[in-house]
């Protein structure tokens, strides 16, 4: 086995219901060796890896006592446990239980060092557009070698279809993916390593997307224990590679217009451009080592 335990930051509360103080504390359980996959495995683990035991004091007092638990699977992971500890005053001089002795194999804080989690989001909005292209000639496009190679824009008009009226721009539905990546890492909190990537795209495959349509927005950091912290990392991705559509305009900020090809006496945007307003790229997974492991 390899269990590792970690106390979400932010779980413990104290609470007074009529006369009686009460109190939680919240903990994630996950085996990287041996999955575990029922509720009674965990609660074999009580009292060993950090997960409390029955009677142990809360944490900085001696009148309140775990007595009740629960445990759920976490949503959308299969191996990873929500473990909540209640504890309530103990009163008639109760004695609190001592732990059991750990296991030989027990690990320590240490274990927690490494723990990766992935989620995921999609979702959908519009955005203005002049000029239609299907995925496959944006990718081309965007692919090393092509004209917008990894999303720069070659700042000369786009071409494709003209869907604009009159310069007017339609709706288009942009399609992109949020992905947040939590890990734990142990040392000294350097944020300033962080903001050489925010805002930066991948200059290589990453999370199994091309060159270019990932950025980095940034993390959250929390702190969970003695020189131990949690962070969560938000990478966006983008269809278009982040690139949105600009018609050149006169002094009077109108979109330049010319003949519709196709359509006889109709006018459209005469020159389109795409702008990078992310034009920095970089090696995502510099940001830490343990991307390795998901990307």
């Amino acid at each position: 086995m390899s269990v590792n335990v970690v106390e979400q930051l932010g779980s413990r509360s104290v609470s007074r219901t009529q006369g009686k103080l009460k109190a939680t504390r919240t903990f994630h359980v996950w085996d990287s060796a041996t999955p575990l996959t029922t509720p009674n495995e965990i609660s074999q683990l009580f009292g060993a890896y950090g997960l409390p035991y029955f009677g142990e004091p809360f944490p900085g007092t001696t009148s309140l006592g775990a007595t009740d638990w629960s445990i759920a699977r976490v949503d959308g992971q299969n191996d990873l446990w929500s473990v909540t500890w209640e504890y309530q005053e103990v009163t008639g001089g109760g004695t609190i239980v001592q732990p059991p002795p750990p296991a030989p194999d027990e690990p320590t804080d240490a274990a927690v060092h490494g723990y990766i989690e992935v989620n995921a989001s999609l979702s959908a909005s519009h955005v203005d557009t002049w000029r239609a292209f299907d995925r496959a000639t944006i990718i081309a496009q965007c692919a090393t070698g092509g004209r917008h190679a990894r999303g720069i824009p070659d700042q000369l008009n786009i071409g494709g279809t003209h869907i604009d009226a009159g310069g007017h721009p339609v709706s288009m539905i942009l399609r992109q993916f949020e992905v947040n990546i939590t890990l734990v890492r142990d040392g000294r909190f350097k944020p300033r390593n962080l903001l050489a990537f925010v805002w930066k795209r991948n200059e290589t495959d990453f999370l199994d997307c091309e060159p270019g349509s990932v950025l980095y927005c940034g993390a959250a950091v929390n702190r969970i224990g003695e020189r131990k912290f949690q962070y969560a990392h938000k990478f966006v991705y983008d269809q278009f590679f982040h690139m949105r559509q600009v018609p050149m305009r006169d002094m009077n900020g109108e979109a330049l217009l010319g003949p519709r090809p196709g359509s006889p006496g109709m006018s459209s945007a005469e020159d389109v451009r795409f702008v990078q307003p992310f034009p920095d790229l970089t090696e995502l997974r510099n940001i830490d080592t343990l991307f390795l492991k998901v990307t």
